[in-house]
């Protein structure tokens, strides 16, 4: 009796790291060009290169938010570009995904709304002042609901990279400060400080996905 061979022709690495790979490359770059053409138009008229910066790491955040929120609402869609074993992994994790996925997002725009703000942006300070406060009290607020319902790998994720996060701030934002200090080099900015906040999270968060061997297509 021969038995139909109903696995997929594609390798698995293909479907599950280059293609999503490749598409997260793409809605990336298409963000980041749509923020610089923004930047650039008469609507902005440029910003300065601490606010570009953070304007382009808060579209990050919003980018890596909502590409989690909809696959966490859209399982079938989502196990196709997220790093999970099925759709049903998206289901079981649904509430937690959609939690970070939401803090995220909240964290980028209020990054996004500092960075904008007058008088180099379009933004008024008030309303800066409010997105920026807001998003991420909000952001962070949610994600402590999010990490309860995390499992206790997810957890233990979760504060190792909080503490590797901890460290590189001190490394990274301690020797900025020691040579803008001794005269070296001009004092961090202080959208400058709060894109690195930013930016050391994810870097540590990748660290610790990857020593996890998390990064391997699931």
């Amino acid at each position: 009796m021969m038995i139909e061979d109903k696995s997929p022709s594609t390798p698995r690495w293909v479907r599950k790291l280059l293609i999503p790979g490749l598409v997260g490359g793409v809605v990336g770059y298409a963000a980041a060009a749509t923020m610089m053409y923004f930047i650039d138009s008469s609507a902005v008229g440029g910003l300065g290169k601490s606010a570009t910066i953070a304007s382009l790491v808060g579209v990050v955040y919003a980018v890596i938010g909502l590409s989690v929120g909809f696959g966490a609402a859209s399982p079938g869609i989502g196990a196709r570009f997220l790093n999970v074993e099925d759709a049903d992994d998206l289901r079981e994790q649904k509430k937690v995904l959609t939690l970070s996925g939401a803090a995220m997002a909240l964290c980028g725009a209020s990054l996004l709304a500092l960075a904008l703000a007058a008088p180099d942006g379009p933004v008024p300070q008030g309303a800066a002042l409010a997105v920026g406060f807001g998003g991420l009290a909000i952001g962070t607020w949610l994600s402590l609901p999010a990490y309860r319902a995390s499992d206790e790998l997810m957890r233990a994720i979760s504060l190792e990279a909080g503490a590797l996060s901890y460290g590189l701030v001190l490394l990274v934002v301690g020797i900025w400060a020691m040579l803008a200090h001794l005269g070296y080099t001009a004092a961090p900015a202080p959208l400058d400080l709060l894109s690195l906040f930013y930016v050391l999270v994810l870097v540590a968060s990748f660290i610790i996905i990857g020593r996890r061997r998390m990064l391997a297509p699931r």
